[in-house]
C-alpha cells in the first residue's frame, strides 16, 4: 500500500483529537480545547517517525520507547492544567483508549469485509475515504459516549471539574468531583463546603468548625473561606462559586463538592 505523508499527518491529527476527547470523557478529566488542539497537532506530526527504519533490532526497540514517550507527551500537552500525578495516570488510560478504538475499527473491518487499516512499521494508516473516516469515528465516539455515561451513572458521579482556590498568598488546584453525598454546610453562613482530601489547609485565622455526618461516622471539618474559588468543567468553562473549603490530609488528592454549588452565583 502507498502511504502519503500529508494524509498520514492529517488523519493522525484527527485521530489524536478523538483519542484525547475519549480519554477526557472516560476518565472525567477536563481538557481545554486549545491544549487538545495543540496535542492533536503534536500527535499528527509525531506519526512522521514512520520514516525511521526498523531493520536493526536495537533501533526498533529505541523506536518503541520513543513512541511511548511521544504518547505520554501528547497526554501531558492535552491535559495541561491537571496535576503531574493525574497526567501520569492518564497515560495508560490514553493507551487503553487507543487499543479500544483499534479493536473497534478491526471489528468494523471484519463485518464489512473491506480493509480499513494498514500497519506499517508499527504505525496505523487508515486506507479509507474522509467520509468513511468521519462516519466510523462518529460511531466509535457515540458508542464510547454511551458507555461512559452508563459507567458514570453506576459510579454515582455527576461530573468532573478542576477546583482552584486561593487563601492569602497560597494557591490550590485539585481535580474536582460532583457528589450529592457531600452535604456538609456551614451552620452560620449556610455556605456549602468543598471537602479537599489529601490536602492540608493551615495558618488561617478564619477557620470555622463544620459538623458533618456520613454512613461511616461523624465528626468536625475545619473549613476556610477562600479569597478566590473557581470551578472549571470539561469544556474549559470557568465559574466563580460561593463556598467554604475544608482540608483533610488523608486520602487521594481531590476536591468533592455537591453539584448544587454550581447554582450559588
Amino acid at each position: 500500500m502507498d502511504i502519503y505523508l500529508d494524509v498520514l499527518v492529517v488523519l493522525n491529527i484527527y485521530m489524536t483529537w478523538l483519542l484525547i476527547s475519549l480519554t477526557s470523557m472516560l476518565s472525567r478529566t477536563p481538557s481545554k480545547p486549545g491544549w487538545r488542539a495543540l496535542a492533536s497537532f503534536f500527535g499528527g506530526f509525531s506519526s512522521l517517525i514512520i520514516l525511521i527504519p526498523t531493520d536493526v533490532k536495537l533501533l526498533a526497540f529505541t523506536l518503541l520507547v520513543l513512541k511511548f514517550l511521544l504518547g505520554a507527551a501528547t497526554v501531558f500537552i492535552g491535559f495541561w492544567g491537571s496535576t503531574v500525578r493525574r497526567r501520569l495516570l492518564l497515560v495508560p488510560a490514553f493507551l487503553g483508549v487507543n487499543m479500544l478504538v483499534s479493536a473497534f475499527l478491526e471489528l468494523i473491518e471484519r463485518a464489512v469485509g473491506t480493509p480499513l487499516i494498514a500497519v506499517y512499521s508499527g504505525f496505523v494508516y487508515f486506507d479509507i475515504s474522509p467520509l468513511n473516516l468521519v462516519l466510523t469515528t462518529a460511531a466509535i465516539y457515540a458508542a464510547l459516549t454511551i458507555s461512559a455515561k452508563l459507567f458514570s451513572k453506576n459510579l454515582g458521579a455527576e461530573g468532573a471539574y478542576r477546583v482552584n482556590f486561593r487563601i492569602g498568598c497560597k494557591a490550590f488546584s485539585l481535580d474536582g468531583f460532583a457528589d450529592t453525598g457531600n452535604t456538609a454546610r456551614d451552620l452560620f453562613s449556610g455556605l456549602p463546603v468543598i471537602i479537599c482530601t489529601g490536602t492540608m489547609i493551615e495558618n488561617c485565622a478564619k477557620i470555622r468548625a463544620v459538623p458533618y455526618k456520613t454512613i461511616s461516622g461523624e465528626g468536625v471539618l475545619y473549613a476556610v473561606a477562600p479569597d478566590e474559588l473557581t470551578l472549571t468543567n470539561e469544556r474549559g468553562e470557568t465559574k466563580s462559586v460561593d463556598a467554604l473549603v475544608a482540608g483533610l490530609p488523608e486520602g487521594e488528592r481531590r476536591a468533592v463538592f455537591n453539584p448544587k454549588i454550581l447554582n450559588t452565583k
